[in-house]
Formats: C-alpha cells, structure tokens, sequence
C-alpha cells in the first residue's frame, strides 16, 4: 500500500507528510458533503499518509476537521488554519474561534491569508503579536499564505515568520498567463516565486506549495501527474496543499506523488 512520506517543516518541530489535504471543497454548499462523510474521508487519507490538514475561518470546513479528530489521535494530526484577519486582536480572537470549532485545544500552524504585497509590512505587526501566543502553546508555528512573489522574498526576512504557503505551480508560464483565473499569480513570474521560496527555505522558513494543480483547470488535470511530480522534486518544497473531495482523488494524487 502506498504510503505518502514525512518530512519536517522548514525549522519546526512539526513533520508533515508530502502531500497536504486542502479541505476547501467541503465547505461548498452545493458538494453537499457533510462533516461525518468529510471527516471520513480525512480519516481514510490519515490511514494513507495524509497528516496534514489545511482548512481556513473562511472555508466553512472547520467541523469536518473536528469530526476526523474524533478518531484520529490529535497528535497523529497537523492542523492548518488561516484567517484574513488584519489585527493582531482579531488574529487571536480568529484563533480562540478555529480552535473552538475544530474542537481542539490548539492549531499547528497559523496563517495570515492572501497577503498582498501592500500590506505585507503591516502583516507583520500581526505576526509580532501571535508570535507571543505560541509561548501559551495554543498553535505551533505562525506564518502567511500569499500569490506574490514580492510578498515571500519580503516575508522570509520576519523573524517571527516559521511558515510561507504560496502559489507554486510547474505548468509553463505561457498556460500560467492563460489561465491567470485559475493560478492567479499577483506579480513576478513562476520562475521568480520559486527563486524566492528557495530562498525562503534556506532561510529555515517551513515552505508550502498551493494552485499545484491550478484550481482544476482542465490542462492542469489532463498533466496532474507531471504538475504534481514536478513540485515534489523541489527540495525546497516541504509539502504541497491540494484541494481534494473524495478517497479517489487521495489516491490519485499519492500515486503520482510516488509513483509519477
């Protein structure tokens, strides 16, 4: 049986498996899939290798999350959560929040969500501020999800910084300008972002890959394989989040993080 592989988290103490379970989809009305069936499926992926669990305040999925912990011993699980909060005061009432509806006491890994790059340097004031509450051990690591390249060559000098998680995607950069909807890059180009998370991870930053598979866009589907391949090869990369809604598509995608 396949297994996906562990690997640690840029400086953390957190290991995180390869292959990240983006949990967007089953907060999407119209899927219809409920917290028992989605925390089943998290549970099944858990079983498979899948460790790592990425959700957001925004996602409405926070309880499917839960509803996997049940089962899965918390520790055997590495819980991340975002927020678009702008305030430190707000970050950590959106944590008090995530932490209450995912039913556990804390969060791995804390994001600031699709920071711009005008507001990079004031995120970090933000930062500053969760930083103290990691001496609570309410969350683990602290850091921001971003599609700009500008913003990760700024961020990974914050000090207070543990985690980047950004648009990271092999397709051409041609198909990436075609289909901009679907791997909305803010600035620079694909070659410029991964250039600066390389230079993020050398500087112990813990380095997630999103939009791998291009929010299923049909070329990105049609070359999930290569697309998914292709950024697991990058050393610098320690895990990728891809949005997943069914034990199928875990398969799949741990097939051709493995196998290719």
């Amino acid at each position: 049986m396949l297994r996906v592989p562990k690997v640690n988290l840029g400086s953390t103490r957190l290991k995180v498996s390869k292959l990240g379970f983006g949990t967007y989809d089953f907060g999407v009305p119209s899927l219809h899939v409920s917290p028992e069936e989605g925390g089943q499926i998290l549970i099944e992926a858990h079983g498979l290798g899948v460790n790592f669990w990425d959700t957001s305040d925004d996602y409405a999925s926070h309880p499917h999350v839960a509803s996997a912990l049940k089962s899965v011993p918390r520790r055997e699980a590495v819980i991340s959560t975002k927020t678009y909060a702008r305030t430190g005061g707000e970050a950590e009432k959106s944590m008090e929040n995530s932490l209450r509806e995912l039913g556990t006491d804390y969060v791995d890994v804390f994001l600031l969500h699709f920071v711009q790059h005008d507001w990079v340097q004031a995120c970090q004031k933000v930062l500053k501020h969760l930083a103290t509450l990691k001496d609570t051990e309410i969350v683990g690591a602290i850091g921001l999800s971003t599609h700009s390249v500008a913003v990760v060559r700024e961020a990974a000098g914050f000090e207070e910084l543990d985690v980047i998680m950004a648009l990271c995607c092999k397709a051409s950069q041609k198909t990436i300008d075609k289909y901009h909807d679907y791997v909305p890059l803010e600035d620079g180009s694909m070659r410029e972002m991964v250039t600066a998370l390389k230079m993020a991870h050398e500087k112990g930053k813990g380095v997630i890959a999103i939009k791998v598979l291009g929010n299923a866009a049909q070329p990105f589907i049609k070359n999930h394989q290569s697309y998914i391949r292709s950024v697991a090869k990058l050393n610098f990369v320690d895990s990728m989040v891809i949005g997943m809604k069914n034990l199928e598509q875990v398969k799949k995608n741990i097939k051709a993080l493995i196998i290719g």
